[in-house]
């Protein structure tokens, strides 16, 4: 499906659609993916067996996340990319230690680190306008929140593992916006990341979603289906007498490849009459930017919030000076002389360049 065809739809009732956000819906605002969060539990494993200093930058050099991955793979780890390769890692860095858990998502996922992308923008619009209703998602951060905060100057308070017995009532009497972290939030202590945690999701927030899914359609932004537990959820909500009225639209970045469970995911939907369709997305950015521009009647003071760039300092570390290869590379050769004198050539009549080089 084109995402033309999905904004189309969209734009004329965004409240029947509720969303699912990953962790690809908040890297945009500065904040790390699963993956990156993974590769930095790799790199600190290592570091602490191998004593070896492994820098942050160090980890984005393929070579090293090669080198990095023989030796976890000859330790018995699991396989890159496979289904629990992120909790085992949680579960051999911090062991049953939740409160060193809490403390490194909670260093990470700071909030000083928080800078709102312009589709955080959009989606805080959305929300505060009552244009986007539910959001579910697996993230621990405060993106939503600060978003929320910035487009209306209200506060959200999201649905999590500490008082999910509330969130059920909440959705009952319609209190939108609604937000469930169906994974916690790292400010407590409930947050999901070890197996045993991931194995089944809370019971409370569950049924919030597989409600959801029976009154809205869903579009998924960043999530890859990796969490077998939630997939589960989004099986569930097939079984209903209802399942997701106005569709499934689950969004990807062109060019990646999309997870098998997905691909089964929206195959057994479609089977059960639902419009399931796999969205190709150049970045959650532009895809949000794309549903906001096509919706009609917007508030202009909140149109021009929406649309506001913010210049933000960066800090990028230089590698020393002889040791490594330059931090940028160009394609244009320097022009050390150039000639004195030049040769003219006349002709009788017009020649073409084949004719020229037969010549020479």
């Amino acid at each position: 499906m084109k995402q033309s065809d999905l904004t189309a739809r969209f734009v004329q009732r965004p409240q029947n659609y509720a969303w699912f956000l990953g962790a690809g819906a908040s890297r945009n605002s500065g904040l790390p993916t699963a993956t990156d969060i993974l590769l930095d539990l790799k790199r600190r494993y290592y570091r602490q067996e191998e004593n070896q200093d492994i820098s942050p930058q160090d980890i984005q050099n393929e070579a090293v996340q090669t080198r990095i991955q023989s030796f976890m793979d000859s330790r018995g780890f699991p396989a890159r990319w496979s289904e629990n390769e992120y909790t085992t890692y949680f579960e051999k860095i911090f062991g049953e230690n939740t409160e060193r858990q809490r403390q490194y998502i909670s260093a990470i996922l700071s909030e000083d680190k928080v800078a709102l992308s312009v589709g955080n923008r959009v989606l805080g619009a959305l929300m505060s306008e009552k244009l986007c209703r539910a959001v579910f998602t697996t993230n621990f951060d405060t993106v939503v929140e600060k978003a929320i905060a910035e487009m209306s100057g209200r506060s959200l308070s999201a649905y999590h593992l500490e008082g999910a017995h509330n969130a059920k009532n909440a959705l009952d009497n319609e209190e939108y916006p609604f937000y469930c972290k169906l994974h916690g939030d790292f400010r407590y202590d409930s947050i999901k990341n070890f197996s045993s945690d991931l194995e089944k999701q809370n019971d409370a927030l569950s049924a919030c979603l597989v409600n959801a899914g029976n009154r809205f359609g869903f579009i998924v932004v960043g999530y890859s289906g990796r969490d077998k537990s939630v997939m589960e959820l989004f099986h569930q909500v097939l079984e209903t007498q209802n399942p997701f009225p106005h569709g499934l639209y689950w969004t990807g970045i062109k060019g990646t490849s999309i997870n098998p469970a997905v691909t089964v995911f929206l195959e057994k939907a479609r089977n059960k009459d639902i419009d399931a369709q796999y969205v190709e997305i150049e970045t959650f950015d532009s895809f949000m930017l794309r549903l906001w521009r096509n919706i009609d009647g917007k508030p202009p003071q909140l149109d021009t919030k929406v649309r506001k760039a913010r210049l933000s300092e960066v800090n990028i570390e230089l590698t020393p000076s002889g040791q490594q290869g330059p931090v940028l590379r160009l394609n244009a050769f320097p022009i050390l002389s150039t000639p004195q004198k030049c040769l003219s050539l006349t002709f009788k009549s017009p020649k073409d360049w084949g004719e020229l080089r037969e010549a020479t």
